[in-house]
C-alpha cells in the first residue's frame, strides 16, 4: 500500500470513529445550511478529525472539506473531503451514508476512499493501481471491475435526485435509452457501478467533494466518468458514472441542443 493510501485510510478511520459514535437509529439532530441542505455536528467533527490526522502527518498538504472549506492553501497536493455524504440519511437514522476522501495532485485525483462504516464497507483506488473493496483492514481487499457488457436498462441505472435538473424532453430521452424510469438507489451507487452492479448512474447534484473520490474509483475499475458535457471537471454539479458502453448514449440524452 502506498504512503498516500495509508494516510487516506488513517484519515478515514478517524472520520468513521466520529460518525459511527454519533449515529443513532432514532435519528440525529440536523440544521439547514443556507442552500437548504442538512448538516449535523458530526459532519463538521468528521472533517476536523481527518484534518487533525493530516496536520500530524503532513506540514504541506492542502485540505478542502464541504463543511470546513478550503484550508492550508498553496500546495500542489490537497485532500478533498466530505465528512458525511448522505447527511439526510444519517440524520434520519438510516445506514446509507459514508465518508468520501480523495487526494488531488497537480489537478489530478490520485487516491480515493469511500467508506460506509455501518455497512462495514470501503471502496478505494490509486491511479494506475486499480480499484478495490473490502473492510477497514486493507488485507480484506478484493479487486473490482465494471460490468462492461451490461446494457443500460432501468434496473441497471441510478439517478440522483431523480430528474431534478432535467426538462421534460431530456427525461423522455433518458427513459427512451433505458426503456423505463430509473429506480431509486441508496448511497454508494457510484461504487455499485465500479462493482458491476449498475451499468451507470447520474448525479444532478453534488460538488467537488462529492465527485472526486468516486470518479477515480469508477475509472480505475474500468469505467468512465464525465460531467454532462463530456468533460472531466468535478465542479459542474453533474456527474455521469458508467461502465463505458452506455456513456455516449447518456451524454447524447443530456446534451443541450
Amino acid at each position: 500500500m502506498s504512503h498516500d493510501l495509508e494516510l487516506a485510510f488513517r484519515m478515514v478511520d478517524a472520520a468513521d470513529a466520529v460518525t459511527a459514535a454519533a449515529w443513532s437509529p432514532d435519528g440525529v439532530s440536523a440544521s439547514l445550511k443556507v442552500d437548504g441542505s442538512p448538516v449535523t455536528e458530526a459532519d463538521i467533527a468528521a472533517e476536523r478529525a481527518m484534518l487533525a490526522v493530516l496536520e500530524r502527518e503532513s506540514l504541506d498538504d492542502g485540505f478542502v472539506g464541504e463543511e470546513l472549506g478550503s484550508l492550508r492553501k498553496g500546495s500542489s497536493r490537497r485532500w478533498i473531503a466530505d465528512g458525511i455524504d448522505g447527511t439526510r440519511f444519517f440524520a434520519a437514522g438510516a445506514i446509507t451514508w459514508g465518508t468520501l476522501l480523495a487526494l488531488e495532485v497537480d489537478g489530478s485525483i490520485t487516491v480515493a476512499v469511500c467508506s460506509s462504516p455501518l455497512q462495514r464497507r470501503r471502496w478505494w483506488a490509486v491511479r494506475g493501481g486499480g480499484a478495490f473493496t473490502g473492510g477497514s483492514d486493507p488485507s480484506t481487499a478484493r479487486p473490482i471491475r465494471v460490468d462492461a457488457s451490461a446494457a443500460l436498462t432501468s434496473d441497471k441505472f441510478a439517478c440522483l435526485p431523480r430528474f431534478a435538473s432535467l426538462d421534460l424532453e431530456q427525461q423522455r430521452q433518458i427513459e427512451g435509452v433505458l426503456g423505463g424510469r430509473p429506480d431509486d438507489w441508496p448511497w454508494s451507487h457510484q461504487c455499485r457501478v465500479a462493482e458491476g452492479e449498475l451499468a451507470a448512474c447520474v448525479w444532478f447534484a453534488g460538488d467537488l467533494w462529492d465527485h472526486a473520490a468516486p470518479s477515480l474509483i469508477v475509472e480505475e475499475a474500468g469505467g468512465r466518468f464525465t460531467d454532462h458535457l463530456g468533460g472531466t471537471r468535478l465542479d459542474t454539479r453533474t456527474g455521469i458514472y458508467s461502465n463505458g458502453r452506455c456513456h455516449d448514449s447518456l451524454l447524447d440524452a443530456l446534451r443541450p441542443d
